[in-house]
């Protein structure tokens, strides 16, 4: 089992030089949940790969709130078949969620999951970033080309696959998704080639 430690944040703008490490298109929806458990399932395809991945979290031992920004849960996670998860898929309880995942390396071995968001959530835009303890998390210093931190907020994955487009839409202001726009073109461009 994992102790999953991550901040997820806006993205204010791309630096200047940065490298892209990894392409991923995801796709994941929901399939169970109660007070601290929630299963998800995922497809991830790369242009080497398709991974099919069960995965179990549940809380941690830190809250989530607006007083703790820190997300923390523990996480299991398991390889399946394809055609399980097309079977889970159909009993699905959330929306499905699609998503293109950017990964770039930053200072100290991290790295920040920039996610593309589409469909009901189309012209979202986060980024994420994992940490290997709680001590690296609570005094990272992050580049200044992240926004606010808004994992623990009400825009969560979870929160986001339960929305509907109009629920979504008033939680993120014009000025926001036009920032998260121009962004996304760049990073359309950035990364035709790979």
């Amino acid at each position: 089992m994992n102790k999953e430690i991550e901040r997820k944040y806006a993205v204010k703008y791309l630096p200047e030089e940065i490298e892209i490490e990894k392409i991923q298109k995801i796709e994941q929806a929901f399939i169970y949940k109660d007070e601290n458990t929630i299963i998800r399932i995922r497809k991830i395809e790369t242009k080497q790969s398709t991974e099919h991945i069960y995965t179990v979290k549940t809380k941690g031992d830190i809250s989530y709130d607006d007083t703790n920004p820190l997300g923390q849960k523990y996480e299991i996670e398991s390889n399946i078949t394809k055609e399980l998860y097309e079977k889970l898929l159909l009993k699905k309880i959330s929306n499905k969620i699609t998503k293109t995942r950017i990964v770039v390396p930053i200072q100290n071995s991290l790295k920040v999951e920039i996610d593309i968001y589409y469909d009901y959530l189309q012209g979202f835009l986060t980024a994420e970033v994992e940490f290997p303890n709680e001590k690296d998390a609570n005094q990272f210093n992050k580049p200044d080309w992240l926004g606010e931190e808004i994992g623990y907020k009400e825009l969560s994955n979870r929160k986001l696959a339960e929305m509907t487009q109009e629920q979504f839409r008033s939680k993120v202001s014009e000025e926001f998704m036009r920032n998260n726009q121009k962004i996304i073109e760049k990073l359309k461009e950035l990364t035709k080639e790979k």
